[in-house]
């Protein structure tokens, strides 16, 4: 065939350029089989190749590395061989960070009378549009104004505000060539005067601060996380034997008020800004690609493809899953009567697709768990024989987060009320000493009463990974048995290592239940990434059994219309594609699980025996 016509870019990202051709037809001689895209940074000899098809004029060329030179060389193919090839150079752009999800901020760690320490993780900003290469810190005081200007003002320079507006701590800084979590005090430095230049001051005693992450992918190129939640410095007891506790206490009262009045003020144009944010959420969700299906054959090769350059692909693909389902409203969980049920401020179930507990006594928020049903996909993918969600049943999962201890009765209403014979839990109950779900089931074999459900602990085997137990649960002289599987060794950052671990675990859970139309329950500890993780895999184990084909970012894509967050980060999307592919080449069985240790209760084994009603 002859030159392809008018090779060029028409759209340039940081990491993706969309090109466009032509190819008269007197020109083709002979039939087109497809076109050959070339590609590779100038001055390097590593090239890559793309393929399209004969009836396209224009392609994606996804994973590219920002701020570089690249050549793309196009040639037409028949079945006699290649054309001549056309060439087109473009230099891919460096961007802002693309913002980091609204629960990505600093973490306090500990705090003094004029320091506050935080942490923050190398993971917080994609590199999709370029490599990070310096971070720096923001602090104000609660209820200052925000501000996102490139040059921010210095401690000394708000030293002369009552209320110090954002300032930044620092110079940037790159923390992570030997770490990947840095620890930062604010305020550390107490020789800082009131001249120019960046000083890690000291923070006033008893203030109420925020403080945010910045990161630059240039100079001048650079994205804020959100503020950290408020944190108060200790009381300086000097000062308070000084005499100055009651003029504090005037002035935090005159403040109050003057917030509360400025608070009402603002809150019609507050309500109008989140329904125009609302609406434009709306407008981009309606954008993003919603199916990206990999026939089998290729998943391999299209892993390996994927997990190139650093995971540039993976991260580019993970981005346009960011705001899928965020603009559907949580209504029930924001009232006041529920938000104390809640574990996370910001998890919280979509009205549409929550859980509704049977109310009692017609008393407002009875009805509230936080909770979501992941129901049958789109009609689209399902003309597809596209049967992820609901392979048994049309609600096969229901999501939650980890019981509080004030909510446990609640989730064990929710067992019984879905008819629930499974529970599948991925979290301990305390990691890193912090309490992640509450225990919520018996600790031995005498029976605990969960409001008037009854719990009856029945065997429990104990292997390397997980626990899997059996409860007979008991309501108004009905029974029935619930097998709960406990997932022991998910890390507290990261994904079980290897991923045949987790291949086992979700084929356990299978095995267990059959095809059980009943909800199965899944938990972590904010039911969303974990959780997420362990939904989707257990989908797509299912789906490749009867179909050529495996759609994971279709799958996550789905499930996030139903749940907020699901499939948390970015980790949890590469560890899925790991997991299946340990399937798809048959390393699955790398595992050694040995004998389970176990106590029994011999009087039940399994459902036979057990009285049950409207089964």
């Amino acid at each position: 065939p002859g030159r392809v016509h008018f090779f060029r870019a028409v759209e340039v990202k940081p990491s993706e350029v969309t090109l466009q051709w032509s190819l008269p037809t007197d020109e083709q001689n002979g039939i087109l089989t497809g076109f050959k895209v070339t590609y590779y940074i100038k001055g390097s000899g590593k090239k890559r190749q793309e393929y399209f098809e004969p009836t396209e004029t224009r392609g994606v060329i996804y994973g590219l590395q920002p701020g570089m030179d690249y050549v793309f060389e196009i040639q037409a193919h028949t079945k006699v061989g290649p054309g001549t090839t056309a060439v087109s150079e473009e230099a891919t752009p460096i961007w802002p960070p693309p913002p980091p999800e609204p629960n990505v901020m600093p973490k306090i760690v500990s705090r003094t009378s004029s320091t506050i320490k935080v942490e923050f993780a190398n993971h917080f900003f994609s590199t999709v549009n370029g490599k990070i290469i310096a971070y720096t810190i923001i602090v104000t005081e609660d209820d200052a104004k925000d501000s996102n200007a490139l040059r921010m003002p210095s401690w000394g320079d708000v030293q002369q505000y009552t209320l110090w507006p954002p300032y930044q701590v620092l110079e940037p800084y790159y923390p992570f060539n030997h770490s990947l979590v840095e620890d930062f005090v604010v305020g550390a430095d107490s020789s800082c005067s009131t001249t120019k230049g960046y000083c890690n001051g000291p923070l006033k005693a008893a203030a109420t601060y925020r403080i945010k992450l910045r990161a630059f992918t240039t100079p001048t190129a650079f994205t804020d996380t959100v503020f950290s939640y408020p944190v108060q410095t200790e009381a300086d007891n000097r000062t308070l034997l000084a005499g100055l506790l009651i003029p504090l206490i005037v002035l935090v009262l005159v403040v109050g008020v003057a917030l509360l009045w400025r608070r009402r003020r603002l809150a019609p144009f507050a309500k109008k800004a989140k329904h125009a944010k609302a609406d434009a959420m709306s407008i981009a969700d309606s954008e993003v690609i919603t199916s990206r299906p990999v026939k089998l054959k290729d998943f391999g090769d299209h892993y390996r493809l994927m997990a190139a350059d650093s995971d540039f692909r993976f991260s580019e693909e993970f981005e346009l899953l960011k705001s899928v389902g965020r603009e559907r409203a949580c209504n029930a969980a924001d009232l006041p009567v529920n938000r104390p049920k809640n574990r996370f401020t910001n998890i919280l179930p979509y009205d549409h697709s929550r859980i509704k507990l049977m109310p009692t006594d017609d008393e407002e928020g009875t009805d509230y768990i936080n909770a979501n049903y992941i129901p049958e996909f789109s009609e689209a993918l399902r003309l597809l024989n596209f049967e992820l969600d609901g392979y048994n049943s049309p609600r096969e999962f229901i999501v939650t987060q980890g019981p509080l201890h004030s909510t446990r009765d609640d989730f064990w209403r929710m067992v019984w009320e879905q008819n629930s014979r499974a529970v599948v839990m991925l979290t301990r109950c305390i990691e890193k000493g912090r309490e992640k779900c509450d225990h919520y089931w018996p600790f031995d074999m005498q029976p605990v009463y969960y409001g008037d459900i009854q719990v009856i602990l029945l065997n429990e085997s104990q292997y390397h990974h997980w626990t899997i137990s059996e409860f007979k649960v008991s309501r108004n002289e009905q029974s029935r048995v619930v097998r709960h599987f406990h997932f022991t060794t998910w890390p507290d950052f990261g994904v079980p290592e290897p991923p045949q671990i987790l291949v086992k675990f979700v084929r356990t859970v299978r095995e267990r239940i059959g095809n059980d139309p009943k909800p199965i329950v899944v938990h972590c500890s904010a039911g969303v990434g974990r959780s997420g993780t362990f939904i989707a895999l257990d989908h797509v184990i299912q789906h490749i059994q009867k179909n050529d084909y495996v759609d994971i970012f279709g799958t996550v894509y789905e499930m996030r219309k139903e749940r907020v967050w699901m499939v948390q980060n970015e980790q949890q999307y590469i560890c899925i594609h790991q997991c299946l592919l340990c399937v798809l080449e048959k390393k699955e069985e790398v595992l050694e699980l040995g004998r389970p240790e176990a106590h029994d209760n011999q009087g039940y084994d399994d459902d036979e025996g057990i009285a049950e009603s409207g089964i």
